[in-house]
Order: structure tokens, then sequence, then C-alpha cells
């Protein structure tokens, strides 16, 4: 009676890159949490999602070939039935959405032939404490859903790349970023909370339409305040009358003795709606392509309103451009693993990624 309530409205707080360890191992985060963030955001936001796809296809383009094919048909031929374009395609996808990469390398018996390479999803491995002595991490430990994970399970150690005689080992990519020494952030980290936004803008007109996040309408009933069970009888007969996708916004019930006692209501309003979530929604577009160093949107199948991009010959120089400032970096930090693999089994092969163009 005569007494106002204060709601505390949510507040947003930006996740942080947590490096979570225990006595063996080292994670992305709780439970390596933070690769299923950087996956909702990628699932979530149709401008990071679209850049991804686009930026992941151009970095494996048509595959992986060597300038020397010709000279050395039988090392060719075994690189091609190692680095499978199944497995370099998800290495590069990998590569763009989590900031790092994983290959599964299998050896024979004695340990002096590469036999087998594999794509293992980044996000279930964690890092097992570097060595006091050298510094270097020297395993990894495997857990197919680790938010899924028991406290005093037992996971099994994979061994890194060259550090032990076992049958399997991994080799681990990542750009070096400095301040990072486990595991390296994505090279888009600045634009994840607009991704985030779009999510959420999308989110508010879909739940608007759906069920409404705005009250539409104020029913009085001026004969009396029924009962607990009876009010909850009227309601939901209301709800099944007028909410749904064709009748978007909620509604407010109020029980009154008589018509002098109703209750009242007060919209608040938004001025100037439209054009404030349509700022939103382009700022965010624009902010998201600025982390991930887009030159043209063009490039991706994005269609926006700047010139650039509007002709073919300014298309042909961000193209060019592109490909050197973004595309090339990932290109190299794949092809020096693959070397190193390749070196091991005693082929040398001057390789590279055939481009879409």
């Amino acid at each position: 009676m005569g007494k106002i309530k204060l709601v505390n409205l949510n507040s947003y707080t930006s996740p942080t890159i947590e490096i979570s360890q225990n006595k063996d191992y080292v994670t992305y985060g709780e439970q390596n949490s933070y690769f299923q963030y950087l996956i909702d955001r990628y699932t979530g936001s149709p401008t990071n999602n679209a850049i991804i796809n686009g930026v992941s296809q151009m970095v494996y383009g048509k595959g992986l070939d060597a300038t020397d094919s010709n000279k050395s048909p039988d090392e060719y031929a075994q690189m091609i039935s190692l680095l499978t374009g199944d497995c370099v395609r998800k290495l590069a996808y990998d590569l763009k959405l989590m900031g790092q990469c994983a290959i599964q390398v299998a050896y024979n018996r004695d340990h002096t032939k590469v036999l087998k390479v594999g794509h293992i999803p980044v996000e279930t491995l964690a890092m097992e404490v570097c060595d006091t002595e050298d510094g270097e991490i020297k395993g990894f430990y495997y857990c197919a859903d680790w938010s899924d994970k028991k406290p005093n399970e037992d996971l099994p150690r994979i061994p890194a790349w060259g550090t032990s005689k076992e049958k399997i080992e991994i080799l681990y990519i990542r750009p070096y970023v400095a301040g990072h020494y486990y595991f390296s952030p994505v090279d888009y980290q600045g634009g994840l909370q607009y991704a985030e936004l779009e999510e959420e803008i999308s989110n508010y007109h879909l739940n608007n339409i759906m069920q409404g996040l705005a009250p539409s309408m104020l029913i009085n009933f001026n004969n009396g305040v029924p009962n607990e069970e009876e009010r909850a009888n009227i309601e939901n007969s209301i709800k099944q009358k007028f909410q749904g996708s064709s009748n978007a916004g909620k509604f407010i019930l109020s029980f009154n003795e008589n018509a002098e006692t109703a209750s009242s209501i007060t919209p608040v309003q938004l001025s100037d709606a439209h054009n404030q979530y349509q700022f939103l929604s382009d700022e965010s577009m624009k902010k998201i392509m600025v982390a991930h160093r887009v030159v043209s949107p063009m490039l991706l199948g994005i269609k926006d309103n700047s010139g650039l991009g509007n002709n073919a010959e300014e298309l042909k120089t961000a193209s060019t451009l592109m490909d050197n400032v973004v595309i090339r970096p990932i290109q190299e930090l794949l092809l020096a693993a693959f070397d190193e693999i390749l070196a091991f089994n005693g082929i040398a092969l001057d390789l590279y990624f055939r481009t879409l163009q």
C-alpha cells in the first residue's frame, strides 16, 4: 500500500580471458568454457558468422598444392595422402574461429615415420602445465565435453609434438600474442562484444514478436478481487486467446474492487526507437568487420552502402589487400606446421594454397 519497489535492471559485464589451472593442466576459462563462448558468438551473430566462414574458406581456397609437384611426384603423392582436404579445411576453420588449432599425428611402431595426420577439435584439449625447467608445454589432456567432466575423472594425456616416442602426439598451432603464454586470443577479440550486441538485438526483436517484451494492453476487472486460483485461471484463459506471434506484446491484468480503484498505466516510450535500433545494428556490423580487418564486405558476400567494391577494379584491389593482410598470415601458420610434419618423413615440398580466384 503506497510503497514503490525499485527494480534493478541487469548490467553487462564483459567476459575476460581467464586461465584456469589445476595441478596437471590449464584450461581456457573454467572447464574450457571460453571456447564455447567463441562458438556462441559465431552461431549468434550473422555478421561474425559470415566473416568467419568466408575467411576460413578463403584460407583453404582450393586446397594444398606444391610448386614443385612435377619434380617430386612421389613426395607429392605422400603429402596428399597425409594432409587430406577435409583435415586441412577443418584446421583453417578452427584457426580462424578459435584462434588456434590442433593436429593429431600418428607414428609407426618405431616412431620413425608419420603414418597419419588428423584434425582434433581444439576445444577438447587442455594444456599441460609448462615444464619449470625449459618452460615448454609437453602435453595435452583430452576431454570430449569439458562441461560434463567429473571432478575426479582421469583424463588421457597426449604428448606434444616432438616430446616423446609414443604413437600419438599433438601438434598445436597458434600465433604468438604478447601476454598470452598458453592460449592465443582470436584476431577479432575486440569485436566480440559487438557480435554479442548484434545477437541480443535480434533476440529482442524476435521476442517482441513471439511474446512481447513490453505490455500492449491493460485489462481491468472491476468486480472485486478473486482468490489466487481464480486469478490464475482467468490469466491463462486470456493468454491463450491474445498472446502469440500474431498478437505481439504482453498484457497487464488488474483486479480491482470497483472502477474507482482501477489501475492506471503510464507508458514509457523510447523516442525514435527504430532509428536507435538501426544505428546499433549498423554500428555492430561495422565494428565486427573492423575487428576482422575486412577490406571489403563484398569479398565475403556482405553488401553494404560503401563505395568500395562496387566496381571490378576496386574489388580486385580489395581482394589483393585482403589476401596479403588477412589470409596469408593464417596460411603461413598452417604451412609451417605442415612443413614440420613432412620434414619428419623426409619430404621437402614448396607448399602453397591455391586461391579461389
